[in-house]
């Protein structure tokens, strides 16, 4: 029966995510399972930066197993698991599972948590910035909060871990060499320096409360295109702006104002766009797959070629809006002002759900 021993398990910041290991020999064959889990704490993590502190969680989580004397489910060593998705602070531990076959008398294996700034949800903050601030000021502040925590606190990675797995609990210890994956004192914290010019930075965007996000975006620093992926974007004015291409996948854009915004190309997966204005907005070729869209305006917008799988449209305005070439599967829609007949229907037969929403629904 095989052995599975840890050499290294590291959670430096267990308080947010925690990974566990276990190996389960097959009946039969050279074969085992590995089940891996990973612990998202309830109440996140706290951290204390610039004399004042904030709370963190992570929307979403990178896993990467990598083997030495064995291979994984496709024959490789090699398993990666794009991304962990934890759709809320509260959720119930994550199972990873990852089917083994070894190549030899024993093998290594090495697992490597890793998050983006995208992924790090800033949950509260206290004392880092005046109370008045306005919406663009605080949608910004979050992304930076989210990428220093990201590049200066959650590096070299999150959690990981090594174990050793043998055939035969009788078998010899292998002797092999192996090394911590990481050396933890040297990337345990971020440096003053860093700190310090986090403080500039977010001193600027409470020093400019009449700028517009993507202008505060570049005075920080932030690139529009990729930094502002995750962000609270509640109330904030938006009108205009110009977001095409962009990363901004499980953004929070409840009412805010985005009439006439380009955001053609942009992606906007798993975004929250309830009672927003996009009014005219261009979304062609946007990916808005599994968004909120409940009594937002869409009217004048357009929607062609876009990816609106999963998405939820119910009550939102749909007055003269263009949904030519879009994915609809599972698309939500009932109770929209100017959705015509015609409309309806394109959409029914290319796979959208009709459905009015509850009295519980429109009251969260």
């Amino acid at each position: 029966m095989a052995t599975f021993s840890s050499l290294e398990i590291f959670n430096p910041h267990a308080t947010a995510m925690a990974l566990g290991a276990d190996f389960h020999w097959h009946a039969q064959g050279e074969k085992g399972h590995l089940a891996l889990t990973l612990t998202p704490q309830p109440n996140g993590q706290w951290l204390s930066l610039l004399g004042g502190k904030l709370r963190f969680w992570l929307r979403g989580i990178g896993l990467t197993v990598q083997a030495e004397g064995a291979t994984t489910d496709h024959g490789q060593n090699f398993f990666n698991v794009e991304e962990i998705i934890f759709t809320s602070e509260s959720v119930a531990p994550q199972a990873v599972n990852v089917e083994l076959a070894l190549t030899g008398p024993w093998a290594r294996l090495q697992v490597e948590v890793k998050a983006e700034a995208r992924q790090v949800a800033i949950a509260e903050t206290q004392g880092l910035w005046p109370p008045d601030v306005s919406p663009n000021q605080l949608a910004i502040a979050d992304r930076l909060l989210a990428k220093f925590v990201a590049e200066n606190y959650l590096t070299p990675a999150l959690c990981w871990g090594q174990w050793l797995l043998t055939k035969s609990a009788d078998a010899d210890d292998p002797q092999i060499i192996w090394q911590p994956l990481y050396n933890v004192e040297n990337n345990r914290t971020a440096t003053e320096a860093n700190t310090g010019n986090l403080g500039d930075r977010l001193q600027s965007v409470i020093n400019s409360p009449h700028l517009d996000c993507l202008a505060l975006t570049k005075l920080v620093g932030l690139d529009p295109q990729q930094d502002l992926a995750g962000g609270k974007f509640v109330g904030a004015n938006l009108n205009g702006i110009d977001l095409s291409n962009s990363l901004l996948m499980d953004s929070n854009f409840r009412g805010a104002l985005l009439t006439d915004s380009d955001l053609s190309n942009a992606d906007l997966r798993r975004t929250n766009f309830r009672g927003a204005d996009l009014s005219g907005a261009y979304l062609e070729g946007a990916n808005l797959h599994q968004g909120d869209f409940r009594k937002s305006s869409l009217a004048v917008a357009t929607l062609i070629g876009t990816d609106l799988r999963g998405a939820n449209l119910r009550g939102a305005t749909l007055q003269n809006v263009n949904f030519s070439g879009a994915r609809v599967e599972n698309l939500h829609f009932g109770d929209n002002p100017g959705l015509t007949p015609s409309q309806q229907a394109w959409l029914l037969e290319n796979g959208a759900q009709l459905a009015s929403e509850s009295v519980q629904e429109m009251l969260r």
